[in-house]
């Protein structure tokens, strides 16, 4: 059994070595099914057709700077289904896969594989949206038989990886089918300062009442940017007419929220406020002779005279005739040589 696989193994790596040989070895092999873009930068949006597969978990798109050595390299694109690309060994394959903008990996990574003649050690290098490296790991391809096979790829940092490199073994020739993130998506790592799918926010922690609250939703009274991580401000209902205050009430802004009090001269919940009666209610300052008339917020004192030595105080009559420094109706104080006398300071 060793020999009859073997032999046909050499022939397709012979076949491979033409082919390189006709591809000036080891330069980048085009093929018309490969989407001819380099890799997007964080902030992009991405084609149509990886819009549509946003909630995937599997490489939603290769980078077509990233591949050398490698036919039909959109094969890997997707959840498996038979079609794989096909890495050539002898001239050092390798392809750049792109996880999907707010699809960031985050667990191990499964490769799905086929057509394998002898077991195979892969590289995968796992990069950054900068597409900077974040670790290493090793796709071990063991599985001969016929059929799709796969095999998981440790990945334990705590940095979201938004690219993947694979790089073929020495003298493989393997399909490479899909290759999944086993995290969950960076969906579930709320506080990590990355919005992610089923996020609104993400301002670096999880703490509520600061706009962005524990479970990654905007707070009311708050608006956030789209700054990673973000960046949320409390909205001043107060100055944008968005308080609900009743007009005879100050509206106060808090964070998240706002307050209202009513005036004086009002009674309520800030909400609605009435107009206080002083005249009705004895809190009035009218003297005896003078007639309260109530006014919205207050009261006026009407009419009036103050008998003799009471002299007119604002609303009040105040009898100032026995206080030898305090004089007239508004407590003009007498200089140390004058006294009062019935309102007035003179010499005594």
């Amino acid at each position: 059994m060793k020999v009859s696989r073997v032999a046909p193994m050499w022939r397709m790596l012979s076949a491979a070595l033409a082919f390189g040989m006709m591809s000036a070895c080891g330069s980048e092999l085009e093929d018309e099914s490969v989407v001819s873009e380099e890799a997007p930068v964080d902030g992009e949006s991405s084609s149509d057709s990886v819009s549509a597969m946003a909630s995937d978990r599997h490489a939603d798109a290769v980078i077509h700077s990233g591949v050398i050595a490698v036919l039909n390299p959109n094969n890997a694109v997707g959840a498996p289904d038979g079609n794989a690309a096909t890495f050539l060994g002898l001239l050092g394959g390798s392809m750049v896969l792109d996880m999907g903008l707010g699809e960031e990996g985050t667990g191990p990574l499964r490769v799905y594989y086929q057509g394998l003649s002898l077991a195979v050690i892969a590289q995968v290098e796992f990069l950054r949206g900068d597409m900077s490296l974040i670790s290493t790991g090793q796709a071990n391809l063991l599985d001969l038989g016929l059929g799709t096979h796969s095999t998981l790829v440790p990945f334990s940092n705590s940095t979201p990886y938004r690219y993947v490199r694979l790089r073929s073994g020495v003298a493989s020739l393997f399909g490479l089918d899909a290759v999944e993130d086993t995290g969950g998506g960076v969906s579930a790592v709320c506080g990590d300062g990355r919005i992610s799918n089923g996020e609104q926010c993400d301002d670096g922690n999880r703490v509520s009442s600061d706009g962005c609250s524990s479970t990654c939703r905007v707070e009311p009274g708050y608006t956030c940017n789209g700054m990673q991580p973000s960046v949320c401000t409390d909205v001043n209902e107060c100055t944008n007419g968005t308080a609900q205050c009743s007009v005879n009430a100050i509206c106060t802004n808090t964070p998240g929220s706002y307050t209202c009090t009513c005036r004086p001269g009002y009674w309520g919940n800030g909400w609605t406020c009435s107009d206080i009666d002083e005249c009705s209610n004895g809190t009035a300052a009218c003297n005896p002779s003078q007639v309260c008339v109530n006014t919205p917020g207050g009261y006026e004192c009407v009419g009036g005279s103050c008998p003799a030595p009471r002299v007119q105080c604002g609303a009040q009559c105040v009898d100032v005739s026995s206080d030898v420094h305090n004089c007239g109706a508004c407590g003009v104080v007498c200089p140390a040589a004058k006294t009062c006398s019935s309102g007035v300071c003179v010499m005594g």
